[in-house]
């Protein structure tokens, strides 16, 4: 139960709050890596290897868009096409991948909506991107707290 605790305590502080604090200062662009990032800690949840295990980058992603994020993300995700034009291209390059375009709400002056496609560019928003980021912090909670997903040790205090 302690290990839930503590698994619980990171997800919170970390992915919910202090990426709500980014994006509750203005910053938009810093989230998008840190929540591409996210997905694929998230996804590390889901499997039997350490948390360290080398090359499972794309497998965790898609493991938390498939049965955290679900949805639209799984669809999106097809041929591991948003690990690589997100969290891919965002970690290593610092730019999106060509195919995605990078909002936040203040920005978004057209209207567009999130993970709606404009001129073949796949609309983020910032802030609609991390509720359902929240979510899946939700799902991966109540699985862990219900033993359908088993807790693994982390170095978080």
């Amino acid at each position: 139960m302690e290990e839930i605790e503590r698994i619980e305590r990171f997800l919170h502080d970390v992915i919910v709050v202090e990426l709500s604090r980014m994006l509750g200062i203005g910053l938009s662009y810093m989230p998008f890596i840190v929540m591409g990032q996210a997905i694929e800690v998230l996804g590390s949840f889901l499997d039997q290897k350490p948390m360290k295990a080398r090359d499972q980058s794309a497998r965790r992603f898609s493991a938390c868009v498939n049965k955290l994020l679900g949805g639209r993300y799984r669809l999106l995700n097809e041929n591991n096409k948003l690990h690589d034009m997100l969290r891919n291209q965002m970690t290593h390059a610092f730019l999106p991948g060509e195919g995605i375009l990078l909002l936040d709400k203040a920005s978004n002056r057209e209207g567009f909506k999130h993970l709606q496609h404009v001129e073949g560019k796949l609309v983020l928003v910032a802030e609609d991107f991390h509720e359902d980021l929240c979510r899946a912090v939700e799902r991966l909670r109540v699985g862990l707290r219900g033993g359908r997903v088993k807790a693994k040790a982390i170095s978080y205090a």
